[in-house]
C-alpha cells in the first residue's frame, strides 16, 4: 500500500471538560501518541506524551522541532516546543504562554523569525518573534480581532453560551502569510481578516476585511501552491470557497482575497453537520474535506484555473472525524474520527483522488489532530 514505513503524531482530547466544544468521545486520550505504520498500513503505538488537549501539532519546518498546541477556555492556552529524534521521539524543550484562550493554531512566517498565535475563544492574536532554533519569544504585539462596532457583539461566557450562540463576537480560527499579507478567517465576525505584514517591525497592520455569506462561518484555508487561489472552508455552511489572490499594486489598500465560487461538501444540506479539515493534495489536482455529522470525506477536482468540481463522498466508519492526513507518499489517507475513538486508514489513487476504505481501523482515544514525521 504505501512505499515505506511512516512515523506519525495524534493530538488527543485529554481534558474534554475545559473545550469550547463539547467532544462525544468514549475516553478521553493522554496527549500526543507517537505511531508507525507500515508498508502494509499497520498501525502501532510508539509511545505517548501526557498534556492537556494537544489540539494541533505544527512542524517548525526544520525536520528539528515540533509545536503542541493545547487548548483550554478556562486559562490562556500554551504552545509546548518538542525536539524531534531520529525515531520521531519527541522531548519537550520549553513552552509559551498565550494571550488569549482556546489557542489553536501557530503560523510561522516565510523566514521563520515570526509567529502568529491564535487564539479562538476571545479573537486574541499574538505576534511574537521566533529565534533560529524555533524558541518562540516575547509577544511583541497582541490584539483582539473584530470589526463590528463593540456594543454589536459580546464574547461568550461559557461553552454553554457558546454552543448556541457561535456568531454573536469573534472567533479567530488561523492565519496564512502571502507575499505582503496575512490573511486570517474568523469564524465569528464572519469575515478572512487581510493585515499588512512587516518584515522589519515584525508586526500587523490591518488592511481589510473580506465578508462571506451571512452565517457561514469562515474556519480554515488551503494556499495552492502555483495558482493565485485559495480555498476557505465555512463551517456552518458546509462549503467551501474558491477565491482569488491579488498580489497586484501591492502599495494600494485593497481587498486581496476575493471570493469566486462555492460549492457544498454535502450530499443532503439539512442535516446537521460541520466542515473541519480542509488540505490539497501534495500535487494540487484535488482538495479533501471532512465532514463532522454526516462523518464524511468529501473530494474535489481541482481544475487548471483553480475552480472545484464534486468528485465524491467517502464515510469515514467513524464519528465527528475532527481531522485527516495523508501519507507523504500520497498513496493513503488517515481519518481522525473523534467521537468514536479511532483511525481509519483509506487507500487514495493518486491518479483519480478517489478513497477507498481499507478496512483498518486502530483505536486511539479522542483523536482530533495528525500529523506526519518528516524522518
Amino acid at each position: 500500500m504505501l512505499d515505506r514505513p511512516y512515523y506519525f503524531w495524534v493530538g488527543t482530547y485529554s481534558a474534554l471538560e475545559v473545550l469550547a466544544h463539547q467532544p462525544w468521545a468514549p475516553t478521553p486520550g493522554v496527549g500526543t501518541y507517537r505511531m508507525r505504520i507500515d508498508l502494509t498500513g499497520e498501525i502501532t503505538v510508539e509511545d505517548t506524551y501526557p498534556s492537556e488537549n494537544p489540539a494541533v501539532l505544527i512542524p517548525h519546518g526544520d525536520g528539528k522541532h515540533l509545536y503542541a498546541i493545547l487548548e483550554t477556555i478556562q486559562d490562556e492556552g500554551v504552545v509546548v516546543r518538542y525536539e524531534i529524534g531520529d525515531g520521531a521521539e519527541l522531548r519537550q524543550l520549553d513552552q509559551f504562554k498565550a494571550s488569549g484562550r482556546s489557542t489553536c493554531y501557530i503560523a510561522l512566517s516565510p523566514t521563520k523569525d515570526t509567529a502568529i498565535v491564535i487564539n479562538y475563544w476571545d479573537a486574541i492574536i499574538d505576534v511574537c518573534s521566533v529565534d533560529t532554533d524555533g524558541k518562540l519569544g516575547d509577544v511583541h504585539q497582541s490584539f483582539k480581532q473584530y470589526y463590528r462596532d463593540p456594543k454589536d457583539w459580546r464574547q461568550v461566557k461559557n461553552r454553554e453560551d457558546h454552543w448556541g450562540n457561535r456568531q454573536v463576537g469573534p472567533h479567530a480560527h488561523c492565519a496564512h502569510f502571502w507575499h505582503d499579507w496575512v490573511f486570517i478567517p474568523d469564524l465569528g465576525e464572519n469575515a478572512v481578516f487581510q493585515y499588512r505584514f512587516s518584515k522589519e517591525t515584525k508586526t500587523l497592520t490591518q488592511d481589510t476585511w473580506i465578508t462571506f455569506e451571512p452565517g457561514s462561518g469562515p474556519r480554515h484555508m488551503a494556499m495552492h501552491p502555483t495558482l493565485d487561489i485559495c480555498y476557505v472552508s465555512n463551517e456552518l455552511f458546509n462549503t467551501v470557497c474558491v477565491a482569488a489572490l491579488d498580489a497586484s499594486e501591492p502599495e494600494v489598500t485593497k481587498p486581496r482575497l476575493i471570493p469566486q465560487q462555492y460549492v457544498s461538501t454535502l450530499e443532503n444540506r439539512d442535516q446537521e453537520s460541520y466542515v473541519s479539515e480542509i488540505k490539497l493534495s501534495f500535487d494540487a489536482r484535488f482538495l479533501y474535506v471532512s465532514n463532522r455529522g454526516d462523518n464524511s470525506i468529501a473530494c474535489f477536482k481541482v481544475a487548471d484555473d483553480g475552480s472545484l468540481s464534486f468528485l465524491s463522498l467517502t464515510p469515514t466508519g467513524g464519528k465527528f472525524p475532527r481531522h485527516f492526513a495523508m501519507t507523504p507518499c500520497g498513496k493513503a489517507l488517515l481519518a481522525a474520527n473523534q467521537d468514536s475513538g479511532t483511525l481509519r486508514l483509506f487507500e487514495r489513487d493518486v491518479e483519480t483522488g478517489l478513497l477507498t476504505d481499507s478496512g483498518r481501523e486502530t483505536s486511539i482515544p479522542a483523536p482530533c489532530y495528525i500529523r506526519f514525521a518528516d524522518v
